[in-house]
This record gives structure tokens, C-alpha cells and sequence, in this order.
């Protein structure tokens, strides 16, 4: 959906803009113009915009609208050395690819519909409010920022859980409790949801032991987590692994961000 979104921008400024792979979309079109095949789309293009991720763990194309199936290889060997090619977590390495997830506006912006995503699954998910539940935030990043802050709005009791010293310091400045990831068996030991954002397995089935069966985890790191999810479900522990969550909960807005970071990139290689 979020796609769509960053086609229609692209039309409403004028740009001839084409899409291929939303066979099985049956709402209104944005007005651009709807291909059947993907040399039809990419017939003349100056760029071709990726959708995020870019590819599915078979290797295919991610396109969950579409009836078949698309290999990334194949119609990434279709593109010519002078059309720009942009997608998330698009790691083929040619001098007109960009990977627009790693670029650090995305980032930034992406980590504010992350987190209230996350806040919604927690909303959804929990028997008790999220105002004066102790919540427990593993790594202060870009969404770990964003996370707590709202949590704090909430009335939440938030500790975050750090290795980094200057990263504890603020979040003390900030009012929040302040852990070394040293005592991360004591953090995750009594508390009602624990938000993961390190793309590490942080919470492995030793550390699983020091959480209790009633505590929820919502792991938003990417593959391949941070959690031990087999270990976990043994023990009864509820996690949600929130996967792609901007696209999934603020489409319009998540396609926003897409649209203004591939537009950056655009200007740069002077394609727009």
C-alpha cells in the first residue's frame, strides 16, 4: 500500500508514473498508468522505486498484492546502467542501486509510526493500561528514543536498558530509569511488556528464564530478531515479532517518508 502511496505523490507532481504487480489490488488507483508486465514498467524509466523490504526470504520480489511471482534477479537484470534503482534493504552492489533504507532521513521519520505502532500492539495486547504499566525498552536508538517518549506521555514507568554510557546518561536527563545491558536479567525480570529494538539476540532461552509468563515482549528488530521464539513459546511467553510496522499501521504516512527519501536520492544523481 505504501508503494501505491509513493506512486500517486510521484503522479500528483507531474511525473509520468507507471506500476506493475497490484494485479490483486481492487481498490482505486492513483492516477498513474497500470502495467501488465514489468518490461511494459520499466520501458523507458528513469527510475525504479523498490518496495520495502525488497525481497522475500525465497529471494522474490515482495509483492503481496501480486498474483504470481516475481524474482528480484530477474527484474533487476532487466534495468539498464542509467536507470537509478531504489528499494529497502536492497543490498546488490552496482553504482546506480541505492538502498533508501539505510539512508538516515527514512530512518528518523520511520521510527515514529514504528513506535506507535508498537504502542497500539501493547494497547491491544496487554490486560492492563499502558499508564502506570513498567515497561522495559532494550537499546536507545532512533525508535528507542521515539518509544519512550510516548510511552513517558502515556504514564508508563519506562526503563531503558543500554550498553552505551552517553545513551544512559540521557535517558536519566530524560527522566527515564537507566540500565547497563550488565543487568539486563534484572530488568526483564519484573516488568509488563519489554520492547525490543536491538537486532541482536539479546533475549536468547538462558535470559528467557528471568521473564515472567504474564509479561509481554514486542520484538521490533528486524531478521532475524532478538528473541528466541521457540524458547519462548515453550515457556509460555507472548511475543509479537512487529515486522514492517509503518507500512502495516500509517501506509500514507510510511509511503510519505519513502517518497521524500527517494526524491533526495533522485536529486542527487540529477534525475529530478
Amino acid at each position: 500500500m505504501r508503494q501505491l502511496v509513493v506512486a500517486k505523490l510521484f503522479a500528483e507532481k507531474g511525473i509520468e508514473t507507471a506500476v506493475y504487480g497490484f494485479d490483486l489490488y481492487t481498490g482505486d488507483f492513483p492516477p498513474v498508468t497500470k502495467c501488465r508486465t514489468s518490461a511494459d514498467a520499466l520501458h523507458g524509466a528513469a527510475a525504479v522505486i523498490l518496495p520495502l523490504p525488497c525481497k522475500t526470504d525465497k529471494g522474490s520480489l515482495n509483492a503481496p498484492l501480486h498474483e504470481g511471482i516475481i524474482l528480484l534477479e530477474d527484474l533487476l537484470g532487466c534495468t539498464t546502467d542509467e536507470q537509478i534503482v531504489c528499494g529497502g534493504m536492497l543490498s546488490e552492489s552496482r553504482p546506480n542501486i541505492h538502498d533508501y533504507y539505510e539512508r538516515e532521513e527514512l530512518k528518523v521519520l520511520n521510527a515514529i509510526p514504528t513506535a506507535e505502532g508498537a504502542i497500539e500492539l501493547a494497547l491491544e495486547q496487554l490486560p492492563i493500561t499502558l499508564h502506570g504499566a513498567k515497561t522495559v525498552i532494550l537499546g536507545f536508538g532512533r525508535i528507542g528514543k521515539a518509544l519512550a517518549e510516548r510511552l513517558k506521555g502515556l504514564g508508563s514507568r519506562v526503563t531503558v536498558v543500554s550498553r552505551n554510557e552517553s545513551d544512559l546518561a540521557l535517558c536519566e536527563s530524560s527522566s527515564y530509569a537507566a540500565m547497563h545491558i550488565r543487568y539486563l536479567s534484572d530488568a526483564v525480570s519484573d516488568t509488563d511488556v519489554i520492547f525490543n529494538t536491538v537486532p541482536a539476540m539479546l533475549l536468547n532461552d538462558p535470559m528467557l528464564d528471568y521473564i515472567d509468563r504474564s509479561t509481554l515482549v514486542i520484538d521490533l528488530a528486524g531478521r532475524p530478531g532478538g528473541v528466541d521464539f521457540e524458547a519462548a513459546k515453550r515457556r509460555g511467553i507472548e511475543v509479537v515479532w512487529a515486522l514492517s510496522l509503518p507500512g502495516k499501521v500509517a501506509p500514507v504516512t510510511a509511503g510519505g517518508i519513502i517518497y521524500k527519501t527517494v526524491c533526495n536520492i533522485l536529486r542527487q544523481e540529477g534525475v529530478l
